[in-house]
């Protein structure tokens, strides 16, 4: 995906990675290692989804730790 983002006068391309790389585990936080856990084992059994769900929950878990 690429998007235009305006700078000062000029356009410039941005090239947007997707998906964007997987959330890491904030070392010490419990509920992080239990989502980590989760999404190992979902793709461990190839569950793709409940992967991409686990990531989903850990970025949105992770903005607590801002």
């Amino acid at each position: 995906m690429i998007d235009e983002v305006a700078c000062d006068s000029a356009r410039t391309a941005v090239l947007t990675l997707w998906p964007p790389p997987e959330p890491v585990p904030v070392e010490g936080c419990a509920r992080c290692g239990e989502l980590a856990a989760l999404r190992g084992r979902a793709r461990a059994g190839g569950d793709l989804s409940g992967v991409s769900d686990c990531n989903v929950l850990l970025r949105r878990h992770q903005e607590g730790h801002r």
